[in-house]
């Protein structure tokens, strides 16, 4: 009985002492030196709403080179119709399908050269993200008990 009684004052005596140093902690922490997670997710908003920015702008250019080069093209074809109706012999025709083509092709290589005059796409701004502390493995998981018994049996 004593022995317990020891042992329980010796308990509350470690568990009052281990407690105490917790409460001389540094009431002020010093900041860190990486930027907080608040922050750098502010700075991914501006970022990724310059990155739209820029893409909706690259995609309205885009949109009006395909329509210069459409009204191109579309000319191109009506000329080429009216020039058929017009033309009697084959190489009266061959002519004005040969022009439609080279016209075509002008049109098509403009617009080529206007779209790789626009750069390449802006590259997406990274997400921030908070590292884990350390995630387990699969070595580190307890082992769960077998529900097989282990003891020997006595027969």
């Amino acid at each position: 009985m004593k022995l317990k009684g020891f042992g329980f004052l010796l308990t509350v005596w470690v568990l009052l002492f281990s407690s105490a140093t917790y409460a001389f902690a540094d009431p002020s922490p010093t900041p860190s030196t990486t930027p907080d997670f608040q922050t750098m997710m502010n700075q991914y908003k501006v970022d990724l709403d310059q990155y739209r920015f820029l893409l909706k702008n690259r995609d309205q250019q885009r949109i009006q080179i395909n329509r210069i080069f459409m009204i191109a093209v579309d000319s191109a074809n009506r000329e080429a119709r009216m020039s058929m109706r017009l033309a009697k012999t084959a190489s009266e025709k061959t002519d004005v399908i040969a022009k439609q083509k080279n016209a075509v092709t002008t049109a098509s290589d403009a617009r080529d050269i206007a779209i790789a005059a626009l750069g390449a796409l802006p590259t997406p701004p990274k997400k921030p993200f908070i590292q884990a502390e350390m995630t387990p493995t699969n070595k580190m998981k307890p082992q769960k008990p077998s529900p097989i018994s282990t003891r020997k049996s006595r027969n």
